[in-house]
């Protein structure tokens, strides 16, 4: 009998310290998958493209003279001293759209391009071959530049614009403004968010 009592009370305590053991992996292991980013993250971060850095083709220099509303600028370049620029590959909320009410985070849209953009500013405008080179209200389209930041990304980036690609085709930079929206969008930021209205 005291062989089957030593031998129930060695199994019981076995038993208690393997399920202690467990309880320890299982929490230290919690700690770790939590610690570790989604796989929707890490997907995303493997196919991110970098922001771009300079204009990939031919641009022509410029300088801001105003602002029209977040995607159109007005600026004088050695050929067209009013050249009206629609910015490539975005689109922001109207506030300029005849027949249109003016759309929630329109003006702050628009603020922060007249922030980037400010009258005087030094530009350079960089043409897409894959696009056409102006709209149907003859808008020049183009990528804009200011020093080494293009404008069309920053404004997606901080999430006051939306990706927009006409006609089917997407233009040269469109994997890169996919993913700042991306980003934007995860950040709930600008447009992503709540603007007032």
């Amino acid at each position: 009998m005291r062989t089957l009592a030593r031998f129930v009370s060695r199994t019981v305590l076995r038993l208690a310290l393997l399920a202690a053991l467990i309880v320890a992996a299982f929490v230290a292991l919690i700690g770790v998958v939590d610690a570790l980013p989604a796989p929707g993250d890490l997907w995303a971060r493997a196919a991110s493209a970098a922001a771009p850095s300079r204009p990939s083709g031919d641009s022509t220099p410029a300088v801001v003279t105003r602002v029209i509303d977040g995607d159109t600028i007005t600026v004088s370049t050695d050929t067209d001293p009013a050249l009206t620029v629609r910015l490539l590959g975005i689109d922001t909320p109207e506030v300029r759209k005849p027949d249109t009410p003016v759309q929630p985070c329109g003006p702050q849209a628009s603020d922060r391009t007249r922030a980037l953009a400010t009258p005087g500013t030094a530009v350079r405008l960089e043409y897409d071959t894959t696009q056409d080179h102006t709209d149907r209200y003859g808008r020049t389209l183009a990528y804009v530049w200011i020093g080494g930041a293009m404008l069309n990304y920053t404004l997606v980036a901080e999430g006051w614009a939306r990706t927009y690609v006409y006609n089917h085709r997407p233009g040269r930079h469109a994997d890169a403004l996919a993913d700042a929206q991306r980003d934007a969008q995860a950040a709930r930021a600008g447009v992503w968010g709540e603007c007032p209205r």
